[in-house]
C-alpha cells in the first residue's frame, strides 16, 4: 500500500515538481552570485551609513539592505527617483541598481507558474505532493536497506532500483527541507495560516516638531549593526510631520527625526520569526550555501522522476494475468503470492497454470487476502519474495498478523518457496518467517522451505519438480520471462579442455557480428554492449524461451565477450555453446552483476573458484594492473584436463599480479578440495581478513557452501563470521 501511496503522486504530479525543481535549482544560484559581488560592512551601524549615503546622496529616501548583504538607495535625481548600489564604507553609490528581469521570471514561474492565485495553488499543491513523496520514499528506503540505522549502507537491486535510490539518497534532506517550507509558505499567502504582526501598528504617531537631529548622531541608529538592518525609510525634509520608519531583523519601529529616539517600536513575534526563517531556508536569500544545497537536492528531481516512472511502468508490465483463476470456495489448493515488484507474480503464473492443468482447482491470490481456509482445501502454497533484508514484501506485510488471528488449521498440507539475492545476509528470511508461522498454525509442512536466488528459473523448476514428486502430480511448468532486447555475436575462437566430449570444457569468445564491426571500430563506437568482468552473459538457445546465465570472464573494454562453459548431460543451452564452431552467431544479452565486484582500494583479494568458476576471477586478475595483492584457489577434477587458464595463471603469478596460486583436484593422487587447502592456510587467512581483506567466490552452489563453512572454521576466535562478511560486503559470491 504504501509503494502505491508513494507512486501515484508522483505520476500524477511528475512533471509539475521536475518544473518546479528545475527552475528552483536555477535560482538557487542567484544568491550565491548576489553574495559573492556585495560589499562588506561590518562594523558600521545604521547610523553611520544614512549619514555617509544622505552626505553624498541629497535626495536618498529609503536604504534597503538585501539579504545578500548589497545596499541600495532610492533617491531622488529631479524629478526622477532612482536606484544605487552604495559602498558602505564611503556612502558614495557605486552602480545603478537593475534587478534581474531573468530572475524575476524565473521566481514568478516557480512561485505560481505565471499564472497568478491559479499558478499559486498548483505549486503549493505540488508542495505538499513533493513532501509527501519524499517521505513515503524515505520509508521505502528504510525498509528497503533493512531499517534506519542501515540507510547509509550498500544499495542492492538492479541498475534502475540502484539509480534510483542512490541519487534519492543524498537529496532527501534537501528536498525534504524545500518542499516543507514551500508547502508553509503557500499556507501564508491563502491565509491558512497565520503571517503574524499588526495591519498597522504605527498609525497616527507624530514627532516632536523640534529641529531634526542629524542621522550620523541618532542613538536608535546608532544601536542597530547595518548586518541587522532591513529597511531605512528617511523623513521627508518637505513634511514636518513626518517620521524615519526603521525594519530590521529583529523588529520595526518609528523614530522621531527630532530626537533619535523611539516612537513606537515592536518586536517581531513568533509568526513573523517563524516566516523570516522559512523564507530564509526556502530560498537560501542569507544562507547563500544552502541554497546551493537546496539547489544541488533538486537536480535529483527530473532523474528521480524519471526512474521512478520506468520503474513503475516494469511493475505494470509485470503485473499477473491469471487465467482460470478458481474461485476461493471451489478451490482445492490456495495459492498465494508475495511481491513487491510483482515478478514473482510471473513464477506463481506458471506454477498456477501447471497445477491447472494437472487437473487441481487452484485460487491465487496476494499474500494480505489470508483467510481461514475452507474445508474444500487440501493444499497452501505460498511463493514469497523477501524484500531488502528480511523484510516483507508490499503484497505480504499484513500476512503474518492476518495469520496469527485466524483459526488453526487441520488436514492442510503447506509449502513455501521464497525469492530473494544471496548477496543480503538473511536470504530469503521472509520466507523461513512463514514457514515457522504456518507451521505454528498446526499446518502440515510438505518440506523445507525452498528457496531461488535472483529469479533463478532453473531453481524454480526444480522445486516444481519436486513439489509435483511430493503431490503426485506431473506439474508441465511453461514459465517465459520477459527478456531484454538481444545482440548478434559471432563466436571468434575458443579453447577446449577434457578428452571427454560429452563433459568437455570450452572458453568461448564473442564479438559483434558482421561487417558492421569494422564501421563501428573505424567510427569509435564502442563494439560490445557495455559490461564489466563479472557480469553475466544471458543466452536463449535456438527453439529457447528462457536465457542461461554465464559469468563474463573479460570487460567491453576488452574487445570481446568471453565466458567460461561447460557441457552437461542433456544441457540444452550448454550443449549449444559448446557444439559451435568459430564464425557461428548467438543472440546474447548482458545483466549487470554490480554485487560481485571487487571492493575499492588496496586490500588483498582473496579469489576463490573451481571448475568454469574461475572465469571471472582470472579477469580480475587480468586487469590487476595496479599489482593489489591477489590470491587465487582454484579446484578442478583433475589437472590434466580441468585446470583452465594453467599457462596464463603461471604468467600472472611471474609478473606478480598475482601473489599466489593454490590448487585443488579432487580426481588426483593427492586428492583434495578447495576448502581443504582453505583450511590449511587457516591462519594467514584469518590474519588477512582481519586486516581488511576481501573474499570473492565464484562456482557451484555445493561448492560454495562448502567453502563458507571452511571459513566458518576459519573465522573461529576472531570475532568475525561469514554473515558478517557478507553484511560488509567483503564476501560476495557468484554461485549458479
Amino acid at each position: 500500500m504504501l509503494r502505491t501511496l508513494h507512486s501515484i503522486p508522483a505520476l500524477i504530479a511528475s512533471l509539475l515538481l521536475v518544473l518546479v525543481a528545475l527552475t528552483g535549482s536555477v535560482l538557487s544560484v542567484f544568491p550565491a552570485f548576489e553574495r559573492a559581488g556585495a560589499t562588506s560592512a561590518s562594523g558600521v551601524d545604521v547610523a553611520t551609513l544614512a549619514g555617509r549615503v544622505s552626505a553624498r546622496l541629497p535626495g536618498v529616501e529609503t536604504l534597503v539592505r538585501q539579504p545578500s548583504g548589497t545596499i541600495v538607495a532610492y533617491h531622488m535625481v529631479g524629478s526622477e527617483q532612482r536606484a544605487s548600489v552604495i559602498d558602505p564604507a564611503s556612502g558614495e553609490a557605486v552602480a545603478a541598481y537593475r534587478p534581474s528581469a531573468t530572475q524575476r521570471w524565473l521566481k514568478n514561474l516557480h512561485r505560481k507558474l505565471l499564472l497568478d492565485d491559479p499558478g499559486r495553488v498548483a505549486t503549493g499543491v505540488g508542495a505538499a505532493f513533493m513532501l509527501f513523496i519524499v517521505l513515503s520514499g524515505l520509508m521505502l528506503f528504510a525498509r528497503r536497506m533493512g531499517g534506519w540505522k542501515l540507510l547509509l549502507g550498500r544499495v542492492r537491486g538492479n541498475t534502475l532500483q540502484r539509480l534510483h535510490n542512490e541519487s534519492a539518497r543524498p537529496a532527501l534532506a534537501g528536498l525534504v527541507l524545500s518542499a516543507a517550507t514551500g508547502l508553509v509558505m503557500s499556507l501564508a499567502t491563502f491565509g491558512l495560516i497565520p503571517e503574524g504582526g499588526d495591519a498597522d501598528p504605527f498609525l497616527d504617531l507624530r514627532p516632536s516638531g523640534a529641529a531634526r537631529m542629524a542621522l550620523a548622531q541618532m542613538a536608535v541608529l546608532q544601536s542597530v549593526d547595518v548586518s541587522r538592518l532591513a529597511q531605512l525609510k528617511l523623513a521627508s525634509p518637505d513634511d514636518p510631520s513626518d517620521v524615519i520608519e526603521l525594519e530590521t531583523a529583529d523588529g520595526a519601529g518609528v523614530v522621531d527625526p527630532a530626537t533619535g529616539t523611539w516612537l513606537a517600536y515592536r518586536a517581531l513575534d513568533g509568526w513573523q520569526r517563524l516566516h523570516a526563517t522559512v523564507r530564509m531556508l526556502h530560498t537560501g536569500e542569507g544562507l547563500w550555501w544552502l541554497g546551493l544545497v537546496l539547489g544541488a537536492s533538486s537536480l535529483a528531481v527530473p532523474l528521480l522522476a524519471a526512474t521512478g516512472f520506468l520503474l513503475w511502468l516494469r511493475r505494470r508490465q509485470s503485473l499477473p494475468r491469471l487465467a482460470n483463476n478458481a474461485p476461493r470456495r471451489d478451490a482445492d489448493t490456495l495459492l498465494l503470492i508475495g511481491s513487491e515488484t510483482h515478478t514473482t507474480w510471473g513464477f506463481a503464473t506458471a506454477l498456477h497454470a501447471a497445477l491447472t492443468r494437472a487437473g487441481l482447482r487452484v485460487h491465487a491470490a496476494p499474500m494480505n487476502d489470508i483467510e481461514t481456509p475452507h474445508d474444500g482445501v487440501r493444499r497452501l502454497l505460498v511463493l514469497t519474495a523477501t524484500y531488502g533484508d528480511g523484510e516483507a514484501p508490499e503484497s505480504a506485510r499484513q500476512f503474518l498478523p492476518r495469520l496469527a488471528r485466524l483459526a488453526a488449521g487441520t488436514g492442510v498440507a503447506f509449502a513455501v518457496l521464497g525469492f530473494g539475492d544471496r548477496q543480503f545476509p538473511h536470504f530469503c528470511g521472509y520466507a523461513h518467517q512463514v514457514h515457522d508461522a504456518l507451521a505454528a498454525t498446526g499446518l502440515e509442512a510438505l518440506g523445507e522451505t525452498g528457496t531461488v536466488d535472483r529469479q533463478s528459473e532453473p531453481e524454480f523448476r526444480q522445486w516444481c519438480k519436486w513439489l509435483g514428486e511430493t503431490l503426485g502430480v506431473a506439474l508441465d511448468i511453461r514459465y517465459q520471462p520477459l527478456l531484454p532486447r538481444t545482440t548478434a555475436l559471432e563466436l571468434v575462437s575458443r579453447i577446449d579442455y577434457g578428452a571427454d566430449p560429452q563433459t568437455l570444457t570450452a572458453v568461448l569468445r564473442f564479438a559483434p557480428r558482421g561487417p558492421a564491426r569494422g564501421w563501428r571500430t573505424w567510427l569509435g563506437l564502442p563494439r560490445l554492449p557495455k559490461f564489466e568482468t563479472g557480469d553475466l552473459l544471458g543466452v536463449v538457445p535456438p527453439g529457447g524461451a528462457s536465457p542461461r546465465y554465464y559469468s563474463l570472464v573479460s570487460a567491453a573494454s576488452d574487445g570481446v565477450a568471453e565466458i567460461c562453459v561447460r557441457r552437461q548431460p542433456g544441457g540444452i543451452c550448454s550443449g549449444y555453446l559448446t557444439g559451435l564452431s568459430p564464425g557461428a552467431a548467438i543472440q546474447a544479452f548482458v545483466r549487470p552483476h554490480e554485487s560481485f565486484r571487487p571492493a575499492a582500494g588496496a586490500t588483498p583479494l582473496i579469489l576463490i573458484g573451481a571448475g568454469t568458476g574461475i572465469g571471472p576471477l582470472i579477469g580480475f586478475i587480468r586487469h590487476n594492473s595496479a599489482r593489489r595483492p591477489m590470491h587465487l584457489y582454484f579446484g578442478a577434477r583433475s589437472a590434466e584436463d580441468g585446470f583452465l587458464y594453467r599457462d596464463e595463471l603461471d604468467g600472472f603469478v611471474d609478473d606478480c599480479r598475482l601473489r599466489t596460486l593454490t590448487t585443488a583436484f579432487s580426481r588426483s593422487a593427492d586428492r583434495a578440495y578447495v576448502q581443504d587447502r582453505l583450511l590449511a592456510d587457516a591462519g594467514r587467512l584469518r590474519a588477512s581478513i582481519v586486516q581488511g581483506a576481501q573474499v570473492m567466490v565464484c562456482g557451484g552452489r555445493q561448492m560454495a557452501e562448502g567453502v563458507a563453512h571452511a571459513w566458518d572454521r576459519i573465522l573461529e576466535g576472531s570475532g568475525l563470521s561469514v554473515a558478517q562478511l557478507r553484511t560488509q560486503r567483503r564476501y560476495v559470491e557468484d554461485v549458479y
